[in-house]
């Protein structure tokens, strides 16, 4: 009796660390969640830095098919990959995007770091610093 309350214990234990193993090796060889694109006329024109986040879009104004955005982030090099993140879902409505990267808080009078895109010339950055 003793020998099969022990086997059945062993039986439980090893499905246990199987079923462990199979969750590490899912999650392990999943693919990363891409970032999620924002529509950026359902974000309030202006709002404050968050410091909890990779970047921020701080600003944001459009007139004549054109929109200017402000973001400000500590990752200046990833200006292409956030400007693509934030132009894509308005490329249709607007012939001219630009982008004004600054870092938290502003301390540099202009921004070091400006993505514009236009159908014509598709994303072009261009670093001030």
């Amino acid at each position: 009796m003793a020998r099969a309350l022990l086997l059945a214990v062993w039986i439980v234990a090893a499905g246990a660390v199987a079923a462990v193993g199979l969750a590490i090796y899912e999650v392990k060889r999943s693919r990363p969640v891409a970032p999620l694109a924002i529509a950026i006329e359902r974000t309030p024109p202006r709002q404050n830095h968050n410091p909890w986040s990779r970047w921020s879009l701080t600003e944001h104004r459009s007139a004549h098919n054109m929109l200017v955005a402000h973001v400000e982030t500590d990752h200046l090099d990833e200006a292409i990959a956030i400007a693509t993140q934030l132009a894509e879902p308005v490329k249709e409505r607007y012939e001219e995007v630009l982008i004004y990267f600054h870092r938290p808080g502003r301390p540099d009078t202009l921004p070091p770091r400006r993505v514009q895109w236009t159908l014509k010339t598709g994303y072009v950055e261009t670093v001030y610093e």
